[in-house]
């Protein structure tokens, strides 16, 4: 599971922002987790509210970008070749600037720190730390990377394996970790495959993107999953169809040529096989009968609700981190409550699945849903007149549970994270056109 994220110089995230989805109160009512046998739970939800362009999705692509350097620094990152990372752009200084990533995880009981820090050049930076269940106070390292273009790595004695003939083959612009994991080392491996196959990253601004995953949960692994929480919906569906369909070869050919333009070093040859997505229709039970819509007619909300389906299913099954961007995107509220309510309800999430997303949606705050977010789920982004984005906890305001409307709290501006407007040009254009001065707009008063 996922226990802390830290961020510095990534997009917007100019100074270090750090996400905890460790438990700061009692919950006896969600499916909080206790993985180290500690005293800390684990949280299975959190939430980012904040104002347009404030740096909600920068925190999460920042989370994806490190997995992906881990996964792939090693064996696609071209040798010599500059480090495509996001440095903050609003300042000279962070632009030449390091960035950082850092996570905490829980993986098989044991508590792991592990980080890395690069410019555009090379990794300047890495280290993975264990702590023991009885010592978690007591860091013990595993391994320690610095210096210049980072060509010093320092070994403890808690890794075990083969170690300096893998430091030979670390480039400059690549990860120890992805090194050793490309190298079969059992310990480092481990760690490696927690952001290989951990996170489920979701963009339900483009729920088509996430098609893909909820056909293959239909056509092999859990079709009853999909079709209960198809019907759950309320759409009037009740059952989903798939045709195979062949592509046609100028499709092919134009699919080639598109992949060839993003990566030329693909293998894209003639006997590359690429399957054409099925032909998909929905089964609706009206008054009437049975009958049969393309997926195409769908509504918006119904065609995001079955796409994010796979996905979800499968953090869920597999307990998996799900990281959600624009969770409410094309989706009811109510609706976007219960996909939070399957990670929060102890009865669905067995298996320690985790989901951690932005949202406008502001009926999480209320008391009066069922997937109400607590005061330790809820996270807030500003934007400083930097340009700069400050991630902030509920926590850090005093929240009396079931007392204050947090909902309320929020829309007044109460814990920040909303927009502020200005209202000068209003007075200014309506003065223009109608030759009076107008009051300014009385504020509303405190929560």
């Amino acid at each position: 599971m996922l226990l802390r994220f830290r961020v510095a110089n990534y997009a917007s995230l100019r100074d270090e922002q750090e996400l905890s989805l460790v438990a700061l109160d009692e919950h006896s009512e969600i499916a909080a987790q206790r993985p180290l046998q500690e005293d800390l739970s684990v949280l299975p939800a959190a939430a980012i509210y904040g104002g347009n362009a404030s740096g909600k999705s920068n925190l999460l692509q920042a989370l994806r970008f490190a997995a992906s350097a881990v996964e792939n620094s090693h064996q696609r990152w071209k040798p010599g070749s500059a480090i495509r990372r996001n440095s903050f752009r609003f300042d000279d200084e962070s632009r030449k600037k390091e960035s950082e990533f850092s996570v905490d995880i829980s993986l098989n009981g044991v508590h792991y720190e592990y980080g890395f820090a690069l410019n555009d050049e090379a990794v300047q930076g890495e280290w993975l730390y264990s702590f023991t269940k009885q010592q978690r106070r007591v860091r013990r390292v595993l391994f320690e990377r610095s210096g210049p273009d980072g060509e010093s790595i320092r070994f403890g004695e808690h890794l075990k394996g083969k170690k300096k003939s893998i430091t030979e083959l670390v480039r400059p612009n690549s990860l120890y970790l992805s090194t050793a994991a490309a190298n079969n080392h059992p310990q480092l491996t481990e760690i490696y495959h927690w952001f290989e196959n951990q996170i489920i990253y979701i963009d339900a601004g483009e729920p088509w993107l996430n098609l893909s995953q909820t056909l293959r949960e239909l056509e092999a692994h859990d079709r009853d999953g999909v079709l209960r929480l198809l019907s759950h919906a309320d759409f009037g569906i009740t059952g989903v169809k798939q045709e195979p369909r062949q592509m046609e070869k100028k499709v092919r050919d134009g699919f080639i040529a598109l992949l060839s333009a993003i990566d030329p070093d693909l293998p894209l040859g003639e006997d590359v096989e690429f399957q054409a997505p099925p032909k998909v229709d929905f089964v609706h039970q009206v008054r009437s009968g049975e009958y049969i819509l393309p997926m195409a007619h769908e509504s918006s909300g119904t065609r995001a609700w079955f796409a994010l389906l796979g996905p979800i299913l499968q953090g869920l099954s597999l307990g998996r981190l799900v990281v959600v961007d624009e969770l409410d995107a094309f989706l009811h509220p109510l609706l976007a409550g219960e996909l939070v309510n399957l990670f929060q309800n102890p009865a669905f999430n067995k298996n320690g699945a985790q989901l951690v997303f932005n949202t406008h949606d502001v009926t999480l705050l209320s008391s009066l849903t069922k997937a109400r977010l607590r005061r330790d789920q809820v996270w807030f982004t500003d934007r400083t007149p930097d340009g700069a984005t400050e991630l902030h906890p509920l926590t850090r305001y005093h929240v009396r549970d079931g007392l204050d409307s947090v909902l309320r709290g929020y829309l007044l501006g109460r814990y920040r994270g909303v927009p502020i407007f200005d209202d000068s040009f209003l007075e200014e254009d309506l003065s223009r056109h109608t030759g009076s001065h107008v009051d300014p707009p009385q504020q509303a008063p405190e929560a």
